[in-house]
Formats: C-alpha cells, structure tokens, sequence
C-alpha cells in the first residue's frame, strides 16, 4: 500500500496506467483545500498494490474494517481500477485506490 499525500508520492506507484487520474485528484485536493504542497491535512489517498491492502484499515487512520457503509461512494476509473472515498468528517477524508478485484463484492457499489 503507499500512501499519497504530496505530488511526489505517486512515483512510488508501478502501474503507470493511473498515474494520471491519481495526479488530477491530488491536484484537485491541493488546489481546493491546501495551500501548501501537502493533503495530508485534508487527508490522504491510499493506493493498494495487493488484495490484502484493504484489510490494512488501522493502517489507514481508521478504527474498524473497511466495509459498504463506510464508503461515501466508490466508483469504477478505469483501467481495471476502482475509487472509494470515506469521509472522516467534514475537514478530512481519504481516498482508497486499487483493481477493482481487489474491493470485496459486497462494498462495490
């Protein structure tokens, strides 16, 4: 899993097929709600690398196991790939990027 929080961040990503859509959400982040080079006070995005990645949830920031109700919404991106966003409250909130494979069934929405 690797954490994104800044521009740079997403280099550490091999799959370069998402590499665009990850660049404009951080952009879009940054430009919104951060005047620094940093969302991490807004949040995070979170790029799964394997399946077991989304059981990673303490990892996360969060207090209990991902699951439906704690999406806001997830959609299909592209490329095989899925977007989830739990909002945390109303000054934070992470994105959870991954194949869409790797998001159990039941949280697909």
């Amino acid at each position: 899993m690797i954490k994104i929080v800044k521009p740079d961040d997403v280099l550490k990503i091999n799959d370069k097929a998402i590499i665009p859509y990850i660049n404009n959400l951080i952009s879009s982040i940054l430009y919104s709600y951060c005047a620094n080079r940093s969302i991490e006070a807004a949040g995070a995005i979170y790029f799964l690398e394997y399946s077991s990645d989304f059981n990673k949830y303490k990892e996360m920031g969060l207090s209990s196991p991902l699951c439906e109700k704690r999406f806001e919404w997830i959609e299909e991106i592209g490329n095989g790939y899925s977007d989830g966003c739990i909002v945390i409250n109303n000054d934070f909130a992470i994105n959870i990027i991954g194949k869409t494979e790797f998001f159990p069934k039941e949280v697909i929405l």
